[in-house]
């Protein structure tokens, strides 16, 4: 007989967006090229002797256990065609109280210096100060220790111009040592004409615990291969500072004109907002007791403020094919994705509303491609995050001019009403345990569907007509019942299934909504629903019989995260 019915369905329609900062990204800038050079203020070059020149590298003035620390790294340029010796002149800093310190050489610093290069003289003392030292000039001192009194004679004068790194918790004023947001910058003082751009700053909470993931777009301008330099980046709060470290720990090269990302994993407090980063290199000297490494910072980027309100997202078609970062190679260029469903529906069972995302992935090529294991996240309008649970599927790779669906899930609060929804796809991989952004989407929820049909792409469904007999066991005193449906069936073309496939669940349930019996049947294998009059038997039993019936039809599929269930149907036995 026929049943009347209603039918809960909810389907999203999505548009493109762009990643923002904090709990969104700022990707654009990722597509963007960068300049071909980079106004970097030079290091001014002072002589020292008619065939050699100096210039101040880096200048370390900070507070240690034993007092006050000065560092000074110099870099000496041997102007001649023949090798010149390094002369033995003192180097000395005036601090601006006219006091004159002497810094005692590096055992490692060279002796000589080839034609036409440049090399680096390492120095540094430790002065039993703890009260605040600054400093004026350097100054080299020939001192000839063979006569008496020992002859002193200044050889070279070079003023401090710039701001000495004091430590990591310094506030940076310098203006050369200054950037924005998403502003290109090459390493002051390195060699390596590699431009950095930074172009994504999220913070997430894993199982190492709460970290935030930096990206930064590394390009080489050159026409030779350079290798990216190695250099730390920290973050900085209002009261704190966080030490960061390079995900990628193996030597990254960059061939002429190509860009990589590079990722910075900086662990933090779950409380912590971070306000700027510190962008430093390390310094060596060898002195009595050993090698000594320390820091010195090279420049601060500023973080622009979160944003208030949720950023607009540009339209996406469905069913369209995705545009992702160019820099991400986690999905082949001949791998088309699409998102062809995004539902929303009240999980009554657990409290709180379900949605899912089902993508589908096309070979366009002319060999078999793996299939991408990317991640997806859904954000409110309001920036909370949920994170998708993704379909496990049987399927590894894909034929060619062949396409499979994808199933993710997401759970969120009772109160979300699907306004101002955005969707995430993730790359997980290229900086696990940390993620990095390759498209962002908008989502609208469309009006709940009033027909008597579903899809469960690529098949769609339409119920025609139902009923449930039961049966009475006089022996056991239960009875048991048997479905009789008759479903109209139409498969998209040229999409493939496996074994992993979603399936139907019919859920039985009495008018109080206590659930008396279940049923699952594939769409696809053994035993599968076909176009047409369908019968199964309810796997459950109840000691009395009520009318009416209630029948739920969930889209069932297992997630890494257990079985997902999403209501696409319901109907009520008058």
């Amino acid at each position: 007989m026929n049943k009347t019915w209603t039918v809960s369905l909810a389907t999203v329609v999505l548009s493109v967006s762009i990643l923002g900062y904090g709990s969104q990204a700022f990707a654009e800038e990722a597509a963007v090229s960068s300049p071909s050079a980079i106004q970097q203020p030079a290091a001014q070059a002072y002589p020292l002797t008619s065939d050699l020149n100096v210039e101040v590298k880096s200048l370390l003035n900070e507070k240690v256990a034993e007092g006050t620390r000065i560092g000074v790294v110099v870099k000496m340029k041997n102007n001649t065609t023949t090798m010149k010796r390094v002369p033995e002149y003192e180097l000395r800093v005036v601090t601006t109280d006219g006091v004159i310190y002497t810094l005692q050489p590096s055992a490692s610093n060279p002796k000589a210096i080839q034609p036409l290069t440049n090399a680096e003289l390492s120095y540094m003392t430790v002065l039993e100060r703890t009260d605040t030292v600054q400093l004026k000039e350097l100054n080299w001192t020939e001192v000839d220790y063979y006569v008496y009194p020992k002859q002193e004679t200044l050889a070279a004068t070079t003023p401090i111009t710039a701001q000495p790194w004091t430590g990591s918790d310094m506030v940076v004023t310098d203006p050369a040592m200054l950037r924005q947001w998403a502003e290109p910058f090459v390493i002051p003082s390195a060699v390596s004409p590699i431009q950095y751009t930074p172009v994504e700053l999220r913070k997430e909470s894993t199982a190492q615990g709460t970290a935030y993931m930096l990206q930064l777009e590394a390009h080489n301008p050159s026409s030779l291969s350079e290798t990216v330099t190695d250099f730390q980046i920290d973050g900085k709060s209002d009261s704190k500072v966080y030490p960061g470290k390079r995900v990628e720990q193996a030597p990254l090269v960059l061939n002429a004109g190509e860009r990589k990302y590079i990722h910075y994993a900086i662990p933090v407090d779950p409380d912590t907002e971070l306000r700027s980063l510190n962008v430093l290199t390390t310094e060596q000297f060898t002195g009595a007791a050993g090698p000594v490494s320390y820091q010195v910072g090279r420049l601060n980027i500023s973080l622009p403020a979160p944003a208030s309100a949720a950023p607009a997202y540009p339209a996406y078609e469905p069913g369209t094919a995705m545009s992702f970062d160019p820099l991400s190679t986690l999905i082949h260029p001949d791998m088309k994705v699409s998102l062809q469903e995004l539902h929303l529906t009240d999980n009554e069972d657990e409290g709180n509303k379900l949605a899912t995302a089902k993508f589908q992935l096309t070979n366009e090529g002319d060999q078999p491609l793996e299939i991408p294991v990317f991640q997806t996240r859904l954000l409110s309008g309001t920036g909370e995050q949920y994170s998708g649970q993704r379909q496990i599927l049987a399927t590894k790779s894909l034929v060619p001019h062949s396409s499979i669906t994808l199933s993710y899930a997401y759970r969120l609060p009772v109160t979300e009403t699907g306004e101002g929804l955005a969707l995430q796809v993730l790359d997980a991989t290229s900086a696990a345990p940390y993620s990095t952004t390759i498209a962002s989407y908008g989502v609208a929820v469309q009006p709940q569907d009033t027909e008597a049909q579903f899809t469960v792409y690529p098949f769609k469904a339409k119920v025609e007509s139902w009923d449930v007999s039961f049966q009475f066991s006089a022996t056991a005193l239960l009875y048991s019942y048997k479905a009789k449906f008759f479903l109209e069936l139409e498969r998209m073309p040229n999409v493939q299934v496996d074994a992993s496939f979603p399936s139907l669940q019919f859920e039985l349930s009495d008018q109080n909504g206590r659930v008396m019996a279940m049923a699952t049947r594939p769409l696809t294998g053994a035993n599968r629903l076909v176009n047409g009059e369908n019968n199964f038997t309810f796997n459950g039993t109840s000691e009395q019989f009520t009318s009416p019936l209630h029948v739920k039809i969930y889209e069932v599929f297992t997630t890494d995260g257990g079985e997902c269930r999403r209501l696409v149907a319901d109907f009520i036995d008058n």
